[in-house]
């Protein structure tokens, strides 16, 4: 009997959750609400969710674990989810353990946008050893660091908070407490605000392709510019993968977005050269990057889940 895993992916806006194949396939998908979390006892929730997602499509005895990403900080042995702004009630909480006390299977965690770019690098069918940027434009501004064959963490596991660099000239406060972070301009959640002033009749997913020639849209789309090149600029990579909600709607410009990131990036290098590549967005992606990493862990932690994580990133940095 096959051995399958289950992927979770709760981001901004939207819980979804679905058992995954070793292909990479997903299937018994489901996707909800995320506001179910914002309560204090969010990890008995999502055990409780799991749990019923389980005995409904008769899996439990067939998944060998289960990797869940979160729209936060992660720890950096990934045990803690240290810092979750949009869902307060995730902060501060040892995810895994609490999710294995309930579930009796090894549980896995990540970001959120770590899993969407582990998806796409398999999909897009990059080499897995170079170095890889994931910008994904959804609720927030979700980013992804790859470098040379590895998801990089930071020292507290936050690096690829790019949606709170700051920008020049910005008032408004971020839901990080911050003033002026790019995301305030640089989001769905900014978009959004943006169509309720100036397109109050036009559903937001609809609003470039019924406006395509508005110039506060345009500034919206060359804003989001600033920070792709700011990151591209830093670290020079083999590829960077565009993706995201916005990104998906119908009508984004997709040519003024390209041409605005190659603007601010630095030439001859890395402009030349610089291979930017768009993933179709897909509510299955950030499911199907959590089965996979529940299945790349389990092959080198066996079933001792997330207490033997640890140990894995560990040799990983002094490797």
């Amino acid at each position: 009997m096959e051995q399958l895993t289950i992927g979770v992916d709760i981001g901004g806006t939207n819980f979804r959750i679905g058992t995954v194949d070793a292909a990479g396939n997903v299937f018994d998908f489901e996707s909800h609400s995320s506001a179910m979390f914002r309560k204090e006892d969010a990890a008995e929730v999502l055990a409780h969710v799991i749990l019923g997602y389980m005995e409904r499509y008769a899996v439990r005895g067939r998944v060998r674990g289960i990797g869940v990403g979160v729209p936060a900080v992660v720890s950096r042995d990934k045990r803690l989810v240290r810092s979750a702004p949009n869902l307060p009630g995730f902060d501060s909480l040892a995810l895994p353990e609490l999710l294995e006390a309930q579930l009796c299977l090894p549980v896995f965690l990540d970001r959120d946008v770590n899993l969407l770019l582990r998806s796409d690098i398999d999909t897009l069918r990059l080499d897995a050893d170079k170095t890889i940027l994931g910008f994904y434009v959804g609720t927030g501004f979700g980013n992804a660091i790859y470098l040379d064959g590895r998801f990089y963490a930071g020292k507290n596991g936050a690096a690829g908070e790019l949606g709170h660099i700051p920008m020049l000239d910005l008032t408004e406060t971020c839901s990080c407490g911050n003033v002026g972070c790019c995301e305030v301009r640089c989001s769905g959640r900014a978009l959004e605000q943006l169509a309720r002033q100036l397109f109050p009749e036009t559903p937001v997913r609809q609003v470039f392709a019924k406006h395509p020639d508005h110039p506060a849209l345009e500034r919206f789309v060359r804003d989001l510019a600033v920070p792709i090149a700011a990151e591209i600029n830093i670290l020079d990579p083999d590829c960077a993968v565009l993706s995201g909600g916005v990104l998906g709607m119908p009508g984004f410009p997709r040519a003024v977005l390209l041409a605005a990131i190659h603007a601010h990036v630095r030439k001859p290098y890395p402009a030349t050269g610089l291979d930017l590549r768009f993933a179709e967005p897909s509510p299955t992606s950030g499911v199907r990057g959590g089965g996979m990493l529940a299945r790349a862990l389990l092959a080198q932690t066996g079933s001792r889940g997330a207490y033997a994580v640890q140990a894995v990133y560990e040799k990983r940095e002094s490797s």
